[in-house]
């Protein structure tokens, strides 16, 4: 029935939609269970200082990577749909080279940091060790957004599903075993470095088996890395956006360790993780429909690429407002159920942050418009925008209400970056006019 119902290109956009989702699934329960776990284990306190650890690293491999997904869906295709194969093969080359060589530098980086800055940074001597450890799972998990573009393209999504189920059940069993036998921060990190490990290294390997069948042959034949001027200063673009969301992602827990203490840190960041949780099931579709507009734009058809982007654009903002509408009702049990009664005041925090969720979320499958039409200044304009609101709020907020401050800065960058998008995604719709459309 739902075939039937569906156009071809449709289906192929729900047939991907279910797989990514199914991988997002997989990685939301187990983030769940593996806040839930550490929690548990750690206490506040100790999950304050975790939260540090992984803000900290995060946030130098972020700001130092230039995730290539959608640089692949995009110039792949484009590629593909010029019977130019070689130049799809060098595309994927170029962007896994540059993720891994971007995230062994961060390493270093983090390292330098680790000794020169730690009572800086808010970690201590004594968890040195622990960040540095903590700083390679970047380095496993740098290719992962190349890995599964290539999955996707090759309609192998299904070997990404069993990938990522078997990283997560590694780092959740350690974790559980870690909370059985009374292990501390040291044993949490390991068992984090070991999911990454299984996840992000088995990725690589089965994009490698797949590139041929997604039209890109010779991936490992050549050691050739020359693209197009455009892929570069799509690239140059992403490395900005990461850029500039390392640190709305992760500046966010230092301010807040800084101005209010650990304690507060670990409520914030576990509430926010709570509601970075509901992003989840939306970044699917979004991947699975820039794969389709991309497609629909370097075959001219307009029609079809304004159909497409109007169904999925109502399915987010419907499934938008029933999924954060249902978090907002029940925000104090999920707190209490995930977290436990130690962190009772994250369920303020999360119904702030509910807000800025659902504004964001609610147009999320037109978000992937600009860079699915090889786009990337847009994405680049609403981080940059979002991330000088934020600050601000963050600064005035944080020293006078701790975490709480934190969530309405939190709520407000969402908002700003929704905003700023808007006029860039009705101007892409505006030019799909343009390009002609083929029956």
């Amino acid at each position: 029935m739902l075939a039937q119902l569906l156009w071809s290109s449709d289906r192929r956009v729900v047939r991907q939609t279910l797989w990514i989702g199914s991988i997002t699934a997989v990685q939301l329960l187990g983030g769940l269970a593996q806040i839930a776990i550490s929690a548990r284990i750690l206490g506040p306190e100790g999950f304050g200082v975790l939260a540090v650890i992984v803000a900290v690293t995060a946030f130098v491999h972020l700001l130092l990577a230039a995730p290539g997904g959608r640089a692949v869906v995009t110039f792949v295709t484009r590629a593909g749909a010029e019977g130019r194969p070689e130049e799809a093969s060098r595309v994927l080359r170029f962007t896994v080279a540059s993720s891994l060589g971007l995230s062994l530098i961060a390493y270093a980086s983090i390292a330098v940091l680790v000794f020169a800055a730690s009572s800086l940074l808010g970690i201590g001597e004594a968890y040195r060790d622990i960040a540095l450890m903590y700083g390679v799972a970047g380095i496993f998990l740098a290719t992962r957004a190349e890995s599964l573009a290539v999955l996707r393209l090759s309609d192998r999504v299904s070997l990404g599903l069993a990938i990522t189920l078997a990283g997560v059940l590694t780092r959740v069993s350690l974790l559980g075993v870690v909370w059985l036998t009374g292990g501390g921060l040291l044993e949490v990190a390991l068992a984090h470095i070991a999911g990454a490990a299984a996840g992000g290294g088995g990725m690589l390997v089965a994009a490698a088996v797949s590139a041929p069948r997604a039209g890109i042959p010779g991936f490992l034949s050549s050691l050739s890395l020359r693209v197009p001027p455009d892929v570069v200063r799509f690239q140059a673009g992403i490395f900005g956006r990461s850029a500039f969301s390392a640190l709305s992602y992760n500046m966010d827990t230092l301010l807040v360790a800084q101005f209010a203490g650990a304690a507060d840190a670990g409520l914030y960041r576990a509430s926010r993780q709570i509601t970075d949780a509901g992003h989840y099931p939306f970044q699917p579709l979004r991947d699975g429909v820039q794969l389709q507009y991309s497609k629909q734009w370097y075959s001219g058809q307009g029609g079809a690429l304004r159909r497409t982007s109007l169904m999925f654009g109502l399915v987010t903002f419907t499934s938008s407002a029933a999924l954060f509408g249902l978090v907002a009702i029940f925000h104090e049990p999920i707190a209490l159920l995930l977290l436990g009664e130690e962190f009772s005041g994250s369920a303020r925090l999360l119904l702030i942050m509910i807000l800025g969720a659902f504004t964001l979320n609610s147009i999320s499958a037109l978000t992937a418009l600009p860079a699915a039409v090889g786009r990337v200044w847009p994405l680049l304009a609403a981080e940059m925008g979002g991330l000088g609101v934020f600050v601000g709020v963050m600064l005035w907020l944080v020293p006078r209400h701790g975490a709480e401050g934190a969530a309405w800065a939190n709520t407000t960058y969402y908002g700003v970056t929704a905003l700023i998008l808007v006029p860039f995604i009705i101007s892409t719709l505006r030019q799909s006019r343009r390009i002609g459309q083929k029956p």
